[in-house]
């Protein structure tokens, strides 16, 4: 039987020949310069059983279950000299429940770094990770089970396209940046995003951190958050407490519109092998006058350095919907 391809389809192809090449030549790079250079990665992904759900959500079965998987990351990282070094990564996942696509890498991050380029201070340039949740994704320590709330929430990026600087100075910690603010993807206005995070390390385990970003857009639709972080890390008990405010200036009908929520959450090891964690996020939209709440708990099993399976129930409550309750069975390896 004949085939007949479309332009589009065959940019697609293309566009999907081109980075199984990339992935090769990074694989093969990496080994003409094993001397210096690293390839590491992890994965992560469930088994999910919907245990209940709102159908005003969508036409996705209500009662649904599948494997996935929510993250692929395939890293390079390789010193050129004392003082600089590169990092590329790609990243996959899931297209979700019924998409019908396969998974398709991303270029995640893609920088130059310049150890002490200022002193102290490094200098990143290219698409390298925002400081927008960085510590207190750092201190939750399960990104495999769910994003941050600032995250969850998509109120922001975890890369960016520009120039960024990160170092400390005693107990201070400094990541200051400059992007494009669309995260991975291209430049859409001629505005800029500017990034803040300092932190204070009170103590051996505790850190606290104020942040802020402003993201310039068209038609003075500016946007603003600022968030208060405090977290303990370390051995024993994990801990942490977030709150932030989300302002998109004259996003609707010429009024401000603001997203503002906490986030509390927790880890403590129950034995050598084994520990429990939960999590309790509420977030409020002025626009909507609805505050949704977000509930997690479970266990994580460590059998092998590097490797977890997590049992967890994640409970989102939105506002004036009926629940969505999801119960998992998620594995997380590194290598």
């Amino acid at each position: 039987m004949a085939r007949f391809y479309t332009q589009g389809s065959i940019v697609t192809t293309m566009k999907k020949s081109a980075l199984l090449l990339c992935a090769v030549l990074l694989l093969g790079v990496a080994a003409a310069n094993a001397e210096d250079a690293k390839i590491k990665g992890y994965m992560f992904g469930d088994y999910y059983a919907v245990l209940a759900a709102d159908e005003a959500e969508g036409k996705l079965p209500e009662k649904r279950n599948a494997f996935q998987f929510r993250r692929i990351y395939l890293s390079y990282e390789k010193s050129l000299t004392e003082d600089f070094s590169v990092r590329y990564r790609l990243e996959a996942k899931d297209a979700g429940f019924g998409k019908g696509t396969k998974m398709e890498p991303f270029v995640k991050h893609g920088y130059l770094k310049w150890k002490d380029a200022l002193g102290s201070t490094d200098l990143y340039l290219g698409l390298s990770g925002t400081p927008t949740w960085a510590i207190a994704e750092k201190v939750w320590g399960y990104r495999s089970i769910a994003k941050t709330v600032l995250d969850w929430n998509t109120i922001g990026s975890s890369a960016d396209l520009g120039a960024a600087f990160k170092g400390k100075s005693g107990k201070i910690g400094y990541h200051v940046m400059v992007g494009n603010g669309p995260g991975q993807g291209p430049e859409d206005d001629h505005g800029k995003k500017l990034y803040g995070s300092f932190s204070f390390r009170a103590s051996e385990r505790l850190v606290l951190e104020v942040y802020g970003d402003f993201n310039m857009k068209p038609a003075d639709q500016n946007e603003l958050t600022l968030k208060a972080f405090a977290g303990l890390q370390g051995e024993g008990l994990n801990a942490g407490v977030e709150v932030f405010s989300h302002t998109n200036k004259e996003a609707a009908a010429d009024s401000d519109v603001t997203i503002s929520g906490a986030s509390a959450f927790a880890s403590l090891p129950l034995s050598e092998s084994l520990k429990g964690f939960g999590r309790v996020d509420a977030v409020s939209n002025d626009a909507t006058d609805t505050t949704d709440l977000l509930l997690i708990a479970g266990v994580d099993h460590m059998p092998a350095k590097g490797v977890h399976l997590m049992p967890n129930l994640v409970v989102a409550l939105p506002d004036g919907l009926d629940p969505n309750i999801q119960g998992r069975l998620t594995f997380y390896y590194k290598f």
